[in-house]
């Protein structure tokens, strides 16, 4: 169903793919999904298994910060571009003090061995790990102690544009704002192209779930950091610190350029067991949310069936039994963790989906709204 799916919403007008899901919503026969979840789980660990790690830890925060923002770059062999991100930080015009933290992920390049012999600005900070861990125990390593006010994260191959710092932090005091967000490019080549467009003061809703592009208050991750052992680390924010916010606000301006290269994240997860990580990170969080204290009100329920939709096409593209183990196991998350919770206007046929068990609309939902 996943290919048919994937043709007719090439058609990419809105009301075309909308179109569409009314129709095959009514010619395809529902299938209905009735497994258990912890057979649902056996399966999914056969294919890729959980490892998952919680996402709660202690981290020093200091209350007398040294700076206004930390900036955290993890590495692993990001060649030349690394220079480049660490100078787009360093030469930003601000009145706000800044140090960066590249976190040396058990590079086999010299890159950071270059970047730390090249580079004598006292912004600096190199930490390196005896080998490669992945981006979230990258990111923890520097949350260990945080001596500024503000935390932002940037990928070693992409850069800030000129003021970003500046917009940033601007906002985060002019709206005490603990989560602040820019609008984000992307660089092809010499080609350029937004990614993500805000206005100043969106509500949250309009907050994307990547952890780049925008800064947090150190508090937040006082007592939590990135789950490590997975993919998809950045379901922290839409499940745990936007909720420990509390307040949020955007910029226009854009505070992040992502640069774009050969084999999208998204393409290499088609077809990808390690996709099934998708699911283990939810069922962890949703496992630390109340010992956090973190209540499970309705924006908590469209961030799972966000994450649900997202997933649709990659898990349809794996398997039938795999595809159905995992629409199962969500069911049973979101009738174990969220049977009183209802849903956004923009998902209420994930949520259709999940109430009456229905694979077909799942796939249907997911692929065409």
């Amino acid at each position: 169903m996943y290919h048919i799916a994937k043709i007719l919403s090439i058609a990419r007008p809105t009301h075309t793919c909308r179109l569409w899901f009314g129709v095959l919503r009514h010619v395809l026969p529902p299938r209905r999904v009735d497994m258990p979840l912890e057979v649902a789980e056996a399966v999914l660990a056969t294919r890729h298994p959980d490892g998952a790690t919680s996402c709660i830890r202690r981290h020093e925060v200091d209350a007398s910060p040294a700076c206004d923002l930390m900036v955290v770059v993890p590495a692993y062999n990001a060649g030349d571009g690394l220079r480049v991100c660490v100078e787009s930080v360093l030469g930003q015009h601000t009145r706000y003090g800044l140090r960066v933290v590249v976190v040396d992920d058990g590079s086999t390049d010299d890159a950071v061995a270059r970047l730390r012999d090249e580079c004598t600005d006292s912004r600096l900070t190199v930490i390196s790990l005896d080998e490669n861990r992945g981006v979230s125990a990258a990111r923890n390593m520097a949350l260990r102690h945080i001596d500024a006010r503000y935390v932002t994260f940037v990928d070693a191959d992409d850069e800030l544009p000129q003021g970003a710092v500046e917009a940033w932090l601007a906002a985060a005091a002019g709206a005490e704002a603990d989560v602040v967000e820019g609008s984000m490019a992307e660089a092809d080549g010499g080609r350029v192209k937004m990614l993500v467009r805000h206005a100043d003061g969106e509500p949250t809703e309009r907050l994307t779930g990547f952890a780049c592009g925008k800064v947090f208050a150190s508090r937040l991750f006082a007592e939590v950091g990135f789950p490590e052992g997975t993919r998809y680390e950045d379901t922290l924010l839409s499940f745990v610190l936007f909720r420990l916010a509390r307040r949020t606000t955007t910029v226009a301006q854009t505070t992040y350029i992502y640069n774009r290269h050969q084999g999208s994240f998204t393409s290499k997860e088609m077809g990808n067991y390690a996709s099934i990580d998708a699911y283990w990170v939810v069922r962890r969080l949703l496992q630390d949310i109340d010992k956090l204290g973190i209540r499970r009100d309705d924006a908590l329920y469209d961030a799972l069936l966000m994450g649900m939709k997202l997933s649709g096409n990659r898990m349809d593209s794996l398997d039938e039994e795999t595809s159905t183990a995992y629409f199962a196991a969500m069911c049973g998350l979101a009738e174990n963790y969220f049977a009183s919770q209802r849903p956004g206007k923009s998902l209420k046929y994930i949520d259709k989906a999940i109430r009456e068990r229905n694979h077909t609309l799942y796939i249907l939902a997911s692929c065409l709204l």
